[in-house]
């Protein structure tokens, strides 16, 4: 359904076109177009309107391959109980249930293997496509998977190479780290440590942006490591560098989860967050926002994650291959813990 016909020396129409001539949400254009979920009088005016103008005709053969469609959509993440994820889900199923889609939600605690079992699971139950954060990019299960779904596939923040027809939408994590980094330089800092995350992208690229930032800065840089997302592994690494010879004066998450146990292992090593470490945190929960003094964080729009995904979806459902989406991150210094140890770097 996603392509018309082609006018004289132009592109084929798209549906893309066809909701922006009509003023209206993709969501709104698949509702009339397919027959499926109410809109309103005015609203299939409109959009039968604009599809007649711009000369759009629908795709027969993806109507055709669309015919046993369910009106669901798997989503595949890996921890449930993270704040970040709850909010993509939350924007993903605002789009989708506007457009007359229900979502059905499955968790992997973490575990690639169950993410492929998860995945099989929601494909026999013939949902009409997937979208997914898996807690492994390269995972030979999740892989195999997601490449012989036969549905459009839309991954969040992560790079499937075994899956290139997937659909992306990722986060900018290096513009957020080359910013809250740079920052801390300006304020003195000079032992700046990095807790990145799994090795995924968004490590990946939360690395490249600290190592680019001392390059730039003139600064060797103190260490990094990967590893899990979780409290007990932000305790594990936060000890284990307050622990060293010369420790950081600044350490950055690379996730929310890493917090809690960071600040436990601060408060069991005596090191006040504040006055002789301070910290950095990627995405924003209430914990860094109560802390006092609030904790510095790279921060993204979870929610507008989670709708450009389900956007993402609407549009392959309507035959089309939407772009790969970088979504943007910023650096909220909040009330700053400045120069916070920093005398002593």
């Amino acid at each position: 359904m996603g392509e018309g016909r082609r006018p004289p020396g132009g592109k084929p129409v798209s549906i893309t076109a066809v909701a922006e001539r009509a003023g209206v949400g993709l969501g709104s254009v698949s509702r009339v177009l397919t027959g499926k979920g109410s809109v309103s009088p005015e609203m299939l005016r409109r959009v039968r309107e604009a599809a007649e103008s711009l000369g759009y005709q629908p795709n027969l053969l993806a109507r055709g391959l669309r015919s046993r469609a369910t009106n669901t959509i798997g989503f595949v993440i890996s921890d449930i109980t993270n704040p970040l994820l709850a909010a993509i889900v939350g924007g993903a199923e605002a789009v989708l249930s506007e457009a007359g889609y229900s979502v059905l939600l499955t968790n992997s605690g973490g575990r690639p293997e169950v993410d492929a079992q998860r995945i099989g699971l929601l494909l026999r139950r013939q949902v009409d496509g997937l979208i997914v954060l898996p807690a492994s990019e390269g995972d030979p299960g999740t892989i195999a998977a997601l490449a012989g779904a036969g549905v459009p596939v839309v991954a969040i923040d992560r790079e499937l190479p075994g899956v290139p027809e997937a659909s992306v939408v990722l986060s900018d994590h290096y513009t957020g780290i080359l910013a809250a980094t740079r920052h801390l330089f300006e304020t003195g800092h000079r032992r700046v440590a990095l807790v990145a995350g799994p090795d995924m992208r968004p490590a990946r690229e939360r690395l490249r942006a600290y190592s680019d930032a001392h390059a730039r800065a003139g600064v060797p840089p103190f260490g990094f490591t990967f590893g899990p997302l979780s409290p007990a592994r932000g305790a594990e690494a936060v000890g284990e560098l307050l622990r060293a010879a010369e420790p950081p004066t600044a350490i950055i998450l690379g996730g929310n989860q890493l917090l809690e146990g960071a600040i436990e292992a601060a408060q069991g090593s005596g090191v006040a967050i504040g006055r002789d470490l301070a910290l950095v945190c990627c995405d924003d929960i209430p914990l860094g926002r109560l802390h006092r003094p609030p904790i510095p964080t790279v921060m993204r729009d979870t929610d507008g994650m989670g709708r450009s995904a389900a956007r993402a979806f609407l549009a392959r459902i309507a035959g089309e291959t939407p772009p790969a989406e970088v979504m943007a991150t910023w650096f909220d210094s909040r009330a700053d813990q400045d120069r916070v140890g920093a005398g002593s770097g």
